[in-house]
């Protein structure tokens, strides 16, 4: 099990994020696992606890008041969907467990409790092995491996829970060394470097998880482009209301090297290739001319983009890039993209890293006042997205999932990503770019796609 939370507010507003922590240390400090800096989150404000043998989560204040489901507390055991504030007027979280999938947890004492009621019922040796199946299929991680570990530290022999089941006294129960055989021994070896590799696994994850979300998420900008469309002799085209026919849309894309190439979606940057209504008219002599093209990175302001310098792939792989000056690009990381076979991962990890929901979204980031003010002078996208990059209220969503199949042309994942999140990219186990996002579902979906990175690369190639 593992903390997620929600952010509905503050400086993470709008990102999911799974949390690998056995003790999260929420706060304003730059040691913070969690780091919120608002003026009302302290610099050690709070801690959430996993504790594995009771499978829950326990929020304890520190130095910064806590509120849970708008009630002041000290301490709480968290449950799926509690609302907490950090700080009173503070950024406020929704807190969720999150299990992978066939994970189980059943706590400790209530396989102790269960045994003592099978053991009445069927007696000594039915409770015995009721207890070691719960112990072997649904305790944690952890305490799969660290419950035989203690018991064997402490060298307490096995009959030690005969006798707490008030059975046959222990003497009656020798096991021996003997009893076990070679095939046996070779199982739980084999089983527990399985879990040790789960755990180093764990270890690296949420290590890769802490740098998606403070460094390499700066990296992923917001692609915002209107396109007109006209008459081979340049006049334009309207619509039953008489108005020049434009199409507007936004996109994902990430910096992929020190160049200034960006890789997106082939329909990010050729949207005629996609839409219907523009695609039709563009069989009868329609041109399409730019009226806009911008991105814009996490801390920065919009920059246009050259139609001029994008460059797409000669088949129909939805993968382009376009190519921005040194002085638009100064500041923002370049991303790490994998080279080599994606089955070489260390784990099937995807971590989606977008945009979507378009306008919607972006507002949802801003504070009440600025939403006020934009709605009362009716701003479209390019000037919602101006005054969110003056507040610095520009930043993507983060999702994780896992990834389910693997072809050469297409990877599929359960990460949550919509329209809008098209362009951005798909983080593997190892930290690096493993695909570029092209789902343009228009509702979160369990089964999303990409197309592997190196085909990005290859459009980097002279």
């Amino acid at each position: 099990m593992r903390a997620q939370l929600l952010h509905l507010s503050g400086p993470l507003r709008g990102r999911t994020v799974t949390y690998y922590d056995n003790a999260l240390v929420v706060g304003s400090s730059s040691g913070a696992e969690l780091r919120l800096e608002h003026e009302a989150v302290a610099a050690h404000h709070a801690v959430i606890e996993r504790h594995e043998e009771d499978c829950a989560f326990v929020l304890r204040r520190l130095d910064g008041r806590v509120f849970v489901n708008r009630e002041e507390v000290e301490a709480i055991e968290l449950k799926d969907n509690d609302l907490i504030e950090w700080g009173e007027g503070g950024p406020r979280a929704r807190f969720r467990s999150y299990a992978a999938e066939g994970a189980v947890c059943k706590p400790v004492r209530k396989m102790l409790r269960d045994a003592k009621d099978v053991k009445k019922n069927s007696g000594r040796g039915a409770a015995a092995a009721g207890f070691a199946r719960d112990l072997l299929t649904q305790a944690t991680l952890q305490l799969k491996v660290g419950f035989p570990l203690l018991v064997l530290a402490l060298a307490l022999p096995l009959s030690w829970f005969a006798g707490w089941l008030g059975a046959k006294p222990a003497r009656e129960w020798k096991p021996r060394a003997d009893d076990i055989t070679l095939a046996e021994l070779q199982r739980v070896r084999a089983e527990l470097d399985a879990q040790q590799q789960e755990l180093e696994r764990l270890q690296r994850a949420n290590t890769v998880v802490h740098r998606v979300q403070k460094d390499l998420s700066r990296g992923v900008g917001l692609v915002h482009g209107i396109v007109r469309m006209e008459r081979s002799n340049g006049s334009p085209i309207t619509d039953s209301r008489g108005q020049p026919l434009r199409a507007e849309w936004t996109g994902s894309g990430f910096l992929a090297s020190s160049g200034g190439h960006v890789i997106t979606n082939r329909h990010v940057v050729t949207p005629w290739e996609v839409m219907p209504e523009l695609t039709a008219r563009n069989l009868n002599g329609v041109q399409h001319v730019w009226e806009r093209l911008t991105i814009t990175f996490p801390g920065k302001r919009p920059v246009s983009v050259d139609p001029e310098m994008i460059r797409r792939r000669e088949d129909e792989l939805d993968v382009a890039v376009f190519v921005l000056a040194q002085d638009q690009i100064e500041g923002v990381p370049v991303l790490p993209l994998h080279h080599g076979p994606l089955d070489a991962l260390p784990d099937a990890r995807a971590i989606v890293v977008g945009y979507p929901t378009g306008l919607a979204a972006l507002l949802a980031k801003a504070e009440n006042e600025v939403v006020e003010r934009l709605r009362e002078v009716g701003a479209d996208y390019a000037d919602v997205i101006l005054e969110l990059a003056k507040a610095d209220r520009i930043s993507p969503v983060i999702t994780e999932g896992t990834i389910g199949n693997v072809q050469t042309q297409m990877i599929v994942y359960d990460a949550a990503t919509t329209q809008g999140g098209s362009g951005g990219p798909v983080f593997g186990s190892d930290g690096e770019v493993i695909a570029v996002n092209y789902a343009v579902l228009r509702d979160f979906t369990g089964a999303n796609f990409g197309v592997p990175i190196a085909f990005g690369i290859d459009l980097l190639k002279p």
